[in-house]
């Protein structure tokens, strides 16, 4: 919807696409950050979305399943903030799709385990493709999927200890 084609009352609807779209992906960082809440997050999504993390994460498809992955989560890591930047959002002419695309930075609070007992500070790095849709004119995600760059413990940092790279 570029170009002079289109009307101000087009391009504003567009603009204001965009800036919903961003929120929605902030509200999905408050969440994930809120000990991974279940509710909040499939609130997010259509009912048959699917969230699928590349890498260390995991796949979900439906809004129990993506329940469940918040509680497995949530029951590994004990605290979590993810820096989702560098929005990149493409809305289809439909005006009901769109496509997004983000940089992800994330710092996290491993539990303690039988191997590590104190826990662990991990640093990751990835990038995040969306699909959204548009339902009685408000924004969800159909479709989440992140690539893990980097998965690294914060004391070995990502030289000493690197991740094998994902693609998409």
């Amino acid at each position: 919807m570029e170009g002079s084609q289109f009307t101000q009352a087009q391009r504003l609807a567009r603009l204001e696409d965009i800036e919903a779209i961003k929120y929605l992906k902030a509200k999905y960082a408050e969440h994930l950050d809120d000990g991974y809440n279940p509710e909040g997050v499939a609130s997010l999504f259509v009912n048959d979305g699917l969230w699928v993390i590349k890498g260390v994460g995991g796949e979900a498809k439906g809004k129990e399943a993506i329940k469940e992955h918040c509680r497995n989560l949530s029951a590994n890591i004990t605290w979590a903030l993810h820096n989702i930047v560098s929005p990149a959002v493409d809305i289809d002419e439909d005006g009901r799709h769109a496509s997004a695309s983000f940089y992800l930075v994330c710092f996290v609070s491993m539990a303690p385990s039988d191997q590590n007992p104190q826990g662990e500070a991990v640093f990751i790095a990835g990038k995040y493709k969306d699909k959204l849709i548009k339902i009685d004119g408000k924004w969800y995600f159909e479709e989440i999927t992140g690539v893990v760059q980097q998965s690294s413990p914060w004391t070995d940092g990502w030289v000493k200890n690197p991740f094998v790279k994902e693609t998409w």
